[in-house]
Order: C-alpha cells, then structure tokens, then sequence
C-alpha cells in the first residue's frame, strides 16, 4: 500500500472506523502518518464524570491533533436519583421481578459511578482555565453545543428515564458558573453554531452574568445558527421576567449575520405552560438581515405583535417552524405549542399569506390556543410532527390517536403559502 497516492491512503482512511484506523497506522510508516490526521473524531464530546477537559487540553496542544477539532460538545446534564428510580420501576413494573431487579441494579451501579466521577473531577468552572487555553487553540473550531437534556450513556435505563423532564436535576449556580466558564472560553472564537438545550432565563436578570455574556459572547458576530432552549422557571414576578427577556435580546442582536435561529422555552416547573414573551421588549426593531430559518417555540404572545416580528424578516425567511415537542414525555402529545392571548391564528396565518413572500415550508407541531373561550373566535389546535428540525420527513408517532385529536399541519401549510381556499381552522377547530 506504500505505492498508492495519498490520496487513496486518505480515502481508505476516511472510510475506516477508529479501531481500524489505528490498527491500520501500525501497518507501516507511511500509512502511520497519513493516518494521524484520522485519529480522533472532529467531534469532541465532554462529561462532567471525565476528565475531558484536561484530554481536550492536550489535544489542543498537540499540533498534529489540534486541526482535528472542528465541534465540541459539553454534557452538564444530572439525573434526579429518586424520580428516575421512581419513573423506572413504574415502566418495568410489568417485567419479572429477579428480571426487573438486574436491569435496575446495573444500571444502578453505573449512576453510582458516575456519581463518584462527578465528584472526583468538580463542577466544570473549575477548569475554565484550561478550557479557554484549548478552545483558543483549536484552529478549525466551529460548533459547539452545550446540551442537558441529551444523555451520552450507553445503559438502556439510564437512557430512557432522562427522556422524562422530571427526572433531570439542575443545580442552577452551579450552571451560571458553567455556562459564563464556557463563554469567556469561547471569547475571539469565530463560530458557526451555538447551542443550550435548557439556559437558564434568570442569568441574563443578573447584573453580572449579563454583562459577563455581553463582553464575551461577541463571538456570537460570526454565528450562522443559534440554537436556544431558555428554561424560565427561576423567574418571580413580571419584573423578574421583562429584566431577563431585555438582557436576552442583547444577547441575540450580537449574532446579526444569523442565518437559522431556534428560541424554545421549556417551563421545567410547570411543564403544560408557555412563557409570556412580547418580541417588542425582546428585539424592539432589530432585523437579522440574512434570517433563513426561525424555530419559535412554547411561547405565549400577542398576534400582532409575532407578525409583526415575522413580518420584518418577510425579504429573506424560507423556512417558518412554530411549536415543537416542549416537555412532553415521550407517551404525550406535543406541548411546545403557541399561544395568542390577543388575536386569533386565522388573523396570523391569513396575514402571513401577504407578510412572508418567499416562504417555502410552514410546519406546526403542539398545542395550539388562543384566548377568549367563549367566542366564535376560539381556536384549538393539536398538532403532530410531520418533520424533523431538518425537514426530513418523520413516521406518524405511536401516540398520535383519534382519541387525542391530533391533526396535521399540513392544510395550514398550504394555506399559508398557496391560498386559494377557505381557511382549514373552521373545519379543524377543536373545542376542549
């Protein structure tokens, strides 16, 4: 094989897994260096039970392996101990008892030690030294995520309960210092794509933490997607909630080259509910000039005052998705929904008929309302997914049911973006 181009001895390479690349680096010198470039993946995931931190570090160092580096991945996600074991042993309930009791047991016995890595390694902030010397020194760094709600381990169990919001923790200091450790880390880095899948909404009604984020996140100028979930449950009052929603939108008007955008807000201590949002005191009138793709998510607004926001971005937006799953567990229906307490979706979606010329897709996902029960005017909605945040095409979940009147978005699509037909609510609106 030392006669072929390197280019082929690359291409053999890129088509191996990582036992294969390093079995194949041993066969000899040439295909060893070739295959140095193939030794790690170009994404780096980290777990607060691991000393990642301190490998990422190395790597970053190294400066054959540094180049490899392209995203980044930072788990911070907990299991609540006594609900998952509660959520667990009610889902195997059925299952023999001495079988029930060994798939608990072992997964039991990987939590403890997990536990004992979380405590051995200490919260992540305590190494935001090292992480920002290895970010800043990883060349090719473009994406990173920070997720959850996402679980990494390989045990069934442990997997199945986190999809439950109930049995995640979060120490929520903790993850404010977290969170600020990984942005000043990210300080100068020209990203592409940001994510959190549950950032704490009260960090930014802190004097500290938002002017923390408003001097470090100005990498946030480069981004093309950014990818948010605020969990508003730390809020108390309106007050509380207008200073939070204001230091967001500061937040959010640094990334003004974005191109695909998703705002969710997952309520995790009222897990039906939607987050009172006016896109007034968040934006006032900014614009993201090249804005593609808008996700918005388990929000509670005004009907002007969303096609208003919409409206702004008819020159450029192509891809409109409103709602998602929210916090439903996985036998529920969608809960991410939207809702107006002023207008109707009739008034919306006839509106955006004229307001977004150039969109091309429209997808509805969860429970859709608005106000005023008593009136004609009363719409209710329950809708299932059709696609994926990619737009690829998803089967119908097992829990779809006549008895639950979930419906397809799809007639709404068309009205929004054909016309040329009477509007599909009146024939779908569902009285609860």
């Amino acid at each position: 094989m030392d006669t072929l181009p390197v280019e082929l001895l690359r291409l053999v390479f890129s088509h191996c897994d990582p036992k294969s690349v390093r079995n194949l680096r041993e066969v000899t010198r040439i295909l060893a260096d070739v295959g140095y470039d193939y030794l790690l993946s170009a994404r780096f995931t980290a777990v607060s039970w691991r000393n990642d931190i301190e490998r990422l570090h190395s790597i970053a160092l190294h400066n054959r392996l540094r180049g490899s580096i392209t995203s980044i991945c930072i788990f911070l996600g907990e299991l609540s101990y006594y609900d998952a074991w509660s959520t667990s042993w009610f889902q195997h309930f059925v299952a023999p008892a001495d079988q029930r009791n060994e798939f608990m047991g072992s997964a039991r016995q990987e939590f403890e030690r997990i536990e004992r890595g979380r405590k051995a390694v200490g919260p992540l902030h305590l190494r935001g030294d090292d992480l920002r010397e290895a970010c800043s020194a990883l060349p090719n760094l473009k994406d990173v995520e920070i997720t959850f709600t996402r679980c990494p381990l390989d045990n069934e169990l442990l997997k199945d309960v986190f999809d439950y919001p109930s049995c995640r923790k979060l120490d929520r200091p903790q993850t404010y210092s977290n969170l600020d450790a990984i942005i000043l880390a990210l300080h100068g880095i020209r990203l592409s794509s940001f994510t959190v899948d549950r950032l704490p909404l009260e960090l930014f009604r802190q004097n500290a933490h938002r002017t923390h984020w408003f001097t470090h996140a100005q990498s946030f100028d480069s981004l093309e997607f950014l990818n948010l979930t605020l969990d508003p449950s730390g809020l108390q009052g309106p007050t509380s909630a207008f200073r939070a929603v204001n230091g967001l939108g500061r937040i959010l008007q640094l990334a003004k080259g974005l191109r695909k955008l998703k705002l969710a807000f997952h309520p995790y201590s009222s897990e039906n509910s939607k987050f009172a949002l006016s896109f007034r005191e968040l934006f006032f009138d900014f614009t993201f000039k090249y804005l593609t793709d808008l996700t918005l998510e388990g929000v509670s607004c005004e009907e002007e005052d969303l096609k208003d926001f919409l409206a702004r971005h008819g020159a450029t937006l192509l891809r409109l998705r409103l709602g998602g799953r929210g916090l439903a567990k996985p036998f529920e229906v969608s809960l991410g929904g939207i809702h107006l307490y002023e207008g109707t979706f009739k008034s919306l979606f006839t509106g955006l008929r004229v307001k977004l010329p150039k969109l091309e897709r429209l997808h509805l996902e969860g429970i859709f309302e608005c106000e005023h029960h008593d009136l004609p005017s009363h719409e209710t909605y329950n809708f299932y997914p059709l696609t994926n945040e990619d737009w690829e095409a998803v089967p119908r979940p097992t829990w779809v049911r006549s008895s639950r009147k979930t419906i397809s978005c799809e007639p709404f699509e068309q009205y929004v973006l054909f016309g040329g037909g009477p509007y599909p609510g009146n024939a779908l609106a569902q009285q609860y």
